[in-house]
């Protein structure tokens, strides 16, 4: 029954959200056009025409158009999965919602499920977008510019064979607290919205902001207490380098000492977003089933 609420989910967020990422990408191929010649125009000639300078003026226009749309489209995917997730739970589409035949756990996974795949989406169609203008837009005499891939390749191939498969672990590392970072903000904002539309019925969005900085601020507190014992402690393990020395030719074992003395502070932050995380998720599933008043 889970993937049958997480397809109805995601198609329903697809009408509006799949034609938001075209028109993206449609505004980033419009802008890295307009970039381009102006990028490419010859201004030594001051006296051009109003018609070139039209011209200049539109094609710098489109530019701004790209930049703009890639600032709103992580604001507009946001915006309308928490606006999805508010009325589909907190209105009166909440009591269609709640017969169905399914716990309350597996409506919550699905709308954090269907909020990651397109909050990843989103992220993937921005990096496109950048690597569209990258690509297209920023060559002096070429039609495409590849020479900042180029010289990504050239840097890659030098970590490679310095540190060879080493280098994918602190990768993986990463986008695993990526990940799970990202639940903790669904689920924060999930919270907020729940909490809100329980102590007002008249107020709910307004609740639902208050609550949302409250949490926000006892994590934080939580989090800055997490860290000055972890940065004490760090400070002492990067003092115990002291007296240590390598080679110029010794990268991989500098690159080992430091890695390894890291780990245990991170699968210590690590621990902590995925406890958070849960804990997001655990108290919102108990509000949902126990205190929802949908009056």
């Amino acid at each position: 029954m889970l993937g049958k609420l997480i397809k109805h989910d995601f198609n329903s967020l697809s009408r509006v959200l799949l034609p938001t990422q075209l028109a993206i990408l449609g505004a980033a191929i419009l802008g890295t056009i307009g970039f381009a010649i102006n990028f490419r125009a010859d201004y030594s000639d001051v006296q051009a025409s109003g018609f070139i300078n039209l011209i200049r003026l539109l094609t710098g226009l489109l530019s701004g158009i790209m930049v703009f749309a890639i600032i709103a489209a992580s604001v507009l995917v946001a915006f309308i999965i928490f606006q999805r997730f508010y009325k589909n739970l907190m209105c009166s589409e909440g009591y269609l919602t709640f017969t169905l035949p399914v716990t309350t756990s597996e409506i919550l996974w699905s709308k954090l499920i269907t909020a990651m795949i397109w909050t990843i989406i989103s992220s993937v169609v921005i990096f496109i977008s950048i690597n569209i203008f990258v690509l297209f837009g920023t060559g002096e005499s070429t039609f495409v510019n590849t020479q900042a891939y180029a010289e990504l390749g050239r840097a890659l191939r030098e970590v490679n064979l310095t540190l060879g498969a080493r280098v994918i672990w602190p990768m993986l590392e990463f986008i695993l607290l990526v990940l799970v970072g990202t639940a903790s903000q669904i689920l924060q904002i999930y919270l907020a919205l729940i909490i809100g539309g329980i102590v007002s019925q008249k107020h709910k969005i307004l609740a639902s902001i208050g609550f949302y900085f409250v949490i926000n601020i006892a994590v934080s507190i939580l989090s800055t207490i997490l860290q000055y014992f972890l940065t004490g402690s760090m400070v002492g393990t990067f003092d115990s380098f002291n007296g240590v020395t390598f080679s110029e030719n010794d990268a991989l074992a500098a690159y080992n000492y430091v890695f390894g003395a890291l780990q245990p502070y991170f699968w210590c932050y690590f621990t902590f977003t995925l406890v958070i995380t849960a804990a997001y998720f655990l108290l919102s599933r108990h509000l949902l089933k126990n205190k929802l008043n949908l009056e």
